[in-house]
């Protein structure tokens, strides 16, 4: 169906138009009580579908919302509100000036190698925050990754996630997830871990050093064969100075039998931590999310949340110091 805003939605004043899909736009808009911009993602009923049916979809789609809405972290955006009108549903979310991943998606726009790794490791952080909280995304692609103007990565559209509970039974909606970027269990409309996250995290970080999808297909059901049962070819054949480590790294997060693939976020990242280190020694500066790692490591921050400690980053001066440099001595005055 059509959907014209006129000048307002619900209590937000419409400013433009940013987005647009096949079932759903996205508006900048201003609340003016609060006296902030915001985002609004507008969900169309489809025209000819089972009213019950949508209905209950939409149902759904509060249901998941109100959970990803209680997420708090400085690489999610937030979703402040989700509203079912007779013919739409639509999400309020945090507006973030800049671009999606898909500006650097092409090979004649990718990001250095050590910007890609920083960005993903911001998603692993984001990821395993809302996995804890009991969210999975299901949905990663370039497209739900925001680059603000700032260069800080945000990870967008929880809206298409659902509730895991702690004996990992899940419940899910069929269609869900764009099939480039789909796992191999998700494809087969299997019960989704984690892991489903991992691969898709795996496909974009594929996506973003070689500005190519690692599966190609005239059709859905092409591609589909091609995820199932074709085995991609490496990163660096693309890209040859691509480091092989961050090689290694692309390919198990894209394994198909899920007992090769990361098992976690936590395996994920300490890989890609070692793939900093790699980089600092080919000359690359130190990256916030190795920052990140050595503040984790040390026991003064073993209780800060991922939330407080990025907030020590932002607020804090880094220095590189050699190895047995006294930098303060107990009773020295400063």
């Amino acid at each position: 169906m059509t959907f014209e805003p006129q000048k307002q939605i619900g209590k937000y004043a419409i400013v433009r138009e940013i987005g647009a899909g096949a079932t759903s736009r996205v508006y900048l808009a201003r609340d003016p009580f609060a006296e902030r911009d915001l985002a609004i993602k507008v969900f169309l009923f489809e025209e000819h579908a089972d009213p019950v049916a949508e209905r209950m979809a939409h149902k759904a789609f509060l249901t998941e919302s109100s959970l990803a809405g209680k997420l708090n972290h400085p690489h999610i955006v937030d979703i402040y509100d989700a509203v079912i009108e007779p013919h739409y549903s639509y999400l309020v979310m945090e507006y973030v000036p800049g671009v999606t991943l898909e500006a650097h998606s092409d090979v004649t726009s990718l990001l250095p190698p050590k910007k890609v790794v920083e960005i993903i490791f911001k998603c692993i952080r984001a990821l395993e925050y809302a996995f804890q909280h009991g969210v999975i995304h299901r949905d990663m692609k370039p497209g739900n990754i925001l680059l603000s103007e700032r260069g800080e990565a945000k990870v967008a559209d929880f809206g298409a996630s659902f509730q895991h509970r702690k004996d990992f039974e899940t419940t899910q909606l069929s269609g869900v997830g764009s099939p480039a970027y789909m796992s191999p269990e998700q494809i087969r409309m299997e019960d989704l871990t984690q892991q489903t996250d991992i691969y898709s995290l795996g496909v974009v970080m594929y996506r973003l050093l070689t500005g190519r999808l690692p599966f190609q297909g005239s059709s859905h059901a092409g591609l589909a064969y091609a995820i199932l049962n074709a085995e991609p070819p490496r990163p660096a054949t693309l890209r040859p100075e691509l480091p092989a480590l961050l090689d290694d790294i692309v390919m198990r997060a894209m394994r198909k039998d899920l007992s090769e693939r990361y098992r976690s976020w936590l395996d994920f990242g300490k890989d890609l931590g070692q793939a900093f280190m790699n980089l600092r020694l080919a000359g690359e500066s130190v990256s916030d999310s190795e920052k990140f790692n050595k503040l984790r490591d040390l026991r003064f921050f073993e209780d800060f949340g991922d939330v407080a400690l990025w907030e020590v980053l932002r607020i804090a001066s880094w220095k590189t110091i050699e190895a047995g440099t006294s930098i303060v001595t107990e009773g020295e005055r400063a």
